[in-house]
């Protein structure tokens, strides 16, 4: 008989692990996962459910095969494309209606497989830089068609694959040349005005400006240029037998740089007492991760997530689906060890091209593939309306003794909930091997009777952020601004989101997010908010006022508002006065020598984070 019940505490801490033996990892880092597909390692704590993505755009990106790049340069999305006979053109969008063609007159080099950006500003006027590694670079001076200038001079500068600006200079990388800019001269690289070419020796696969340094990625070495202008520029080594792969997984975050090495990703860190370099590999715990992303994928893309110190690389590959791609993620976080990374994966963000930008207090994150839409990151509970699926495997822990038998009896399961929680909760015992008995799985859910509980407004709010659309005869798709009753706050403002909800959570009506794009002025009634992008079709279809049968393509006054930002937070706090299930008690069966706690689930329900579980348990004595 196993001896009475006693209590293990499992914070779920450490990410993804898997270059420890199953053992090993189990022993030494419990509240770790073996599986951790589409949630994050959290800042707050424990492992986050990812956000979704939509559609920046519901208009397609005229042309063929894949976006060639994407940057937000005043408000809109900048982005590149392929066209037919490979004459890839420049275009410009908002949210909403069809993408503006930049270059009429002037297209981006032929054959040009990718086009990077830098934003710039010498004289008061913010400009976009361009490259392709083909042709002349571009520079945008605004959003129209005759914004678009393109250099013929000098012949160093064509064929330029990468641009950065630093020390008041344009950048240009072309094989082992880097070219540099007359001072706060955007098309001057003559050496008599003070411009330059140095020579780094193999080919710059990256140029980022890091600190007072430019740094210079090869393939097999990083260099650093110090100084500010032509008389005093010079070029330090950092790493002679080591360097970058691919120049888009170069990103700096919380004061490091992250790429992708020959070894996997590593870092660059500076120290402050003798002004040098250490290079890191970073990437060690994930190592096959790292292996299985750059051995099944032609090219790679990045972003950084800075509100969450968060990195993402994402891998590319035509032939594979959306639902299968790839990716990895890596939040900065400070443990007891110092400032660490813990990782995670993702599976169905297919991206190409990226980019991630602070607009006000917003930060908006934009990537594209072949499919020619370009989509915003961090953006509402789906996958552009499809099922995020998400998995969480903690390793298999001996709790104590690894040679003696445990039964679990009872598990409580610690979540944050900003929504509707449906998961799929499973025990393994003993490495799933052959004969092992599993258990069934267990569902544990919050869903309420009233089909589902929403969430917004901030952790300290006690405000109802709710009201009802008040339009009598109905809005039509298109429009950007409606009428509501009964919005119990006063604490919103431009950029916070809300959704239209006319049916429950799992209705496809409740996908769409839209932004207010004023600051209204809040009145018990008919308060008008302004919003983009315009009300979606799907939202006003087959709406009804519970009495009449109305015609199709108008929303009647009974849909709602849900507010998912407040005063640009995300929402914590509840709605209708439901509360939100947190803690999920449940009777469980079976046991073993080791253990290990699997949760999955799929579906379009806000995210939610898991912290940590209390297993009750019983142990036999040696015999």
């Amino acid at each position: 008989m196993p001896d009475r019940w006693q209590t293990y505490p499992l914070e779920f801490a450490g990410g993804l692990i898997s270059n420890l033996s199953p053992l090993q990892h189990g022993i030494t880092a419990p509240g770790s996962a073996r599986n951790l597909i589409n949630f994050e390692p959290s800042t707050d704590g424990g492992y986050r459910r990812i956000e979704g993505f939509e559609k920046y755009n519901t208009n397609a990106v005229t042309g063929q095969n894949n976006i060639l790049g994407v940057v937000l340069y005043k408000d809109r999305a900048i982005v590149a494309r392929d066209q037919s006979g490979g004459n890839p053109k420049l275009f410009a969008g908002a949210t909403t209606g069809a993408y503006t063609d930049l270059s009429t007159s002037l297209t981006l080099g032929a054959s040009t497989s990718r086009v990077r950006f830098v934003r710039y500003n010498f004289t008061g006027s913010d400009k976009l830089y361009i490259v392709d590694g083909i042709g002349y670079p571009l520079i945008l001076n605004g959003l129209a068609a005759s914004d678009l200038s393109q250099l013929s001079s000098p012949s160093d500068i064509e064929g330029a694959s990468h641009v950065a600006q630093f020390k008041d200079h344009i950048f240009l990388s072309k094989g082992e040349n880097l070219i540099y800019s007359a001072p706060f001269l955007d098309t001057d690289f003559t050496s008599a005005s003070g411009g330059g070419i140095i020579n780094v020796g193999s080919d710059i696969t990256a140029i980022v400006p890091f600190r007072e340094q430019l740094i210079i990625f090869s393939e097999s070495k990083i260099n650093r240029l110090v100084g500010s202008s032509q008389g005093d520029f010079k070029m330090q080594p950092i790493a002679d037998d080591i360097g970058c792969l691919s120049g888009d997984t170069v990103q700096e975050i919380s004061g490091d740089i992250i790429f992708l090495g020959p070894d996997g990703l590593r870092t660059l860190a500076g120290t402050e007492k003798n002004q040098d370099f250490n290079l890191g590999a970073i990437s060690k715990p994930i190592q096959k991760q790292i292996v299985d992303l750059t051995s099944s994928n032609s090219s790679f893309s990045s972003v950084v997530i800075r509100e969450k110190s968060q990195y993402r690389i994402f891998g590319f590959n035509t032939n594979t689906t959306e639902s299968s791609s790839k990716g990895i993620i890596g939040t900065q976080l400070q443990t007891a060890q110092g400032m660490g990374i813990n990782w995670a994966e993702t599976t169905g963000i297919k991206a190409y091209v990226a980019d991630s930008v602070y607009v006000g207090k917003v930060e908006t994150i934009l990537f594209a593939n072949d499919d020619g839409y370009v989509y915003k990151m961090e953006s509402g509970n789906s996958f552009d309306g499809d099922n995020i699926t998400a998995s969480f495997s903690t390793p298999y822990f001996p709790i104590t003794d690894p040679r003696t038998r445990k039964t679990i009896y009872r598990a409580s399961v610690y979540t944050e909930p900003q929504g509707s929680i449906n998961l799929d909760f499973n025990l393994k015992y003993d490495l799933s091997a052959e004969g092992v008995i599993e258990p069934e799985t267990i569902t544990l859910s919050n869903a309420s009777a009233s089909g589902g509980v929403f969430v917004f407004g901030n952790s300290s709010s006690v405000l109802a952020h709710g009201a009802e659309i008040n339009n009598n005869g109905g809005y039509s798709a298109g429009v950007t601004s409606m009428a509501v009753d009964n919005l119990s706050t006063n604490d919103i403002v431009s950029g916070d989101t809300f959704q239209i909800l006319v049916g429950d959570s799992s209705s496809a009506n409740f996908k769409k997010t839209y932004t207010l794009s004023s600051t209204p002025s809040i009145s018990n009634n008919a308060t008008t908010l302004s919003f983009s992008p315009a009300l979606a079709a799907n939202v006003v279809d087959n709406t009804t006022d519970n009495s009449t049968n109305p015609p199709s393509n108008v929303m009647y006054k009974d849909a709602s508002i849900i507010f998912l930002t407040v005063n640009l937070e995300d929402a914590t706090s509840t709605f209708s006065g439901e509360s939100l299930q947190s803690i999920f008690d449940t009777q469980t069966q079976g046991s073993g020598f080791t253990v290990s706690l699997q949760f999955e689930s799929s579906g379009t329900t806000p995210p939610f984070a898991m912290d940590a579980a209390v297993l009750e348990y019983g142990q036999y004595g040696r015999r």
